[in-house]
């Protein structure tokens, strides 16, 4: 059995923290760095304060340059280093912290297709910096083999966890024009200086849309699970339910086991052209854990 780390290079202080936590907590052998090619400058450093980790540790290193402007090759890349480096039997960990949304559901639906076990680990900022996360939304696009399955005639429901990236909230919105919303927000000052622009944010939603909306922990043990699947509970077999989620990053994780659970709600992600180099600062309290989405 080869234990085996997949992780998303970033500027940001909690990946390289991150692997060293990550090294350190589940003895891998090996850590692959999956990177975009457009942030390949800004991310040089914190991919070479992994490698002189990795040294450290004595822990092979690889990385994948993914092509951001081509979901289709990205995910190709993507499989391919997967097909090669994983197999059955083996222990693979994904540390989502700085991963795209859409790389953590391609990620997982390929490990459980190699019949291996998905943990992940996550690791929060110490704490936020002023600047929203990302600019200038691009449009929404469904996740390869998580797409659900789509009726034209059929209502479009659609479920999403908000956080405080307002733009692209409302470009999922815009361009599904669902016929129900269903908005799940953080409980609590998780959010810390977001959490007034998430309920302001909100309010303006039901009152433009008319949503709805409940609370969840994405920090609980179920990462907000059961709320979510509560949420979506009366969702017929006439509907299309499309998921996604721009909150806590530990949702991403909740609405991959639903998807698995129900394969015709569909997972949809809002990529942006622009993310900030001061969103976060630091590394925080670490989160670890399993998927419900049992090997096949």
């Amino acid at each position: 059995m080869r234990r085996t780390l997949i992780a998303f290079g970033s500027w940001e202080d909690r990946f390289s923290a991150g692997i060293e936590r990550d090294l350190r907590s589940t003895k891998c052998e090996s850590l692959v760095v999956l990177y975009y090619d457009r942030d390949a400058s800004r991310t040089a450093t914190g991919r070479d304060i992994a490698i002189r980790c990795c040294e450290r540790h004595e822990v092979d290193y690889s990385e994948v340059r993914l092509d951001s402007a081509r979901f289709s090759s990205c995910w190709k890349d993507i499989f391919a280093a997967i097909d090669r480096r994983v197999i059955l039997g083996d222990n693979v960990t994904v540390d989502i912290s700085t991963m795209p949304r859409d790389i953590i559901w391609s990620v997982f639906w390929m490990l459980e297709r190699k019949r291996v076990p998905i943990k992940y680990a996550y690791h929060c900022p110490a704490r936020f910096g002023d600047d929203c996360l990302s600019q200038d939304p691009r449009p929404p696009r469904m996740i390869y083999k998580l797409s659900g399955e789509v009726v034209p005639l059929d209502t479009t429901v659609l479920l999403l966890i908000l956080g405080c990236d307002i733009w692209r909230a409302r470009r999922i919105i815009r361009w599904y024009e669902p016929d129900q919303i269903i908005v799940g927000v953080q409980t609590g000052d998780r959010f810390e200086r977001n959490q007034d622009s998430v309920q302001t944010e909100l309010e303006l939603l039901q009152r433009q849309y008319g949503v709805e909306s409940f609370e969840l922990d994405a920090f609980a043990k179920d990462r907000g699970r059961a709320a979510i699947r509560d949420a979506i509970r009366d969702a017929s077999e006439h509907e299309n339910v499309i998921m996604s989620s721009l909150g806590p990053k530990l949702t991403s994780v909740s609405l991959y086991e639903i998807q698995r659970e129900f394969p015709r709600f569909g997972l949809a992600y809002a990529p942006a052209n622009e993310f900030s180099e001061d969103y976060s600062l630091g590394i925080g309290t670490s989160y670890a854990g399993e998927t419900s989405v049992g090997i096949r």
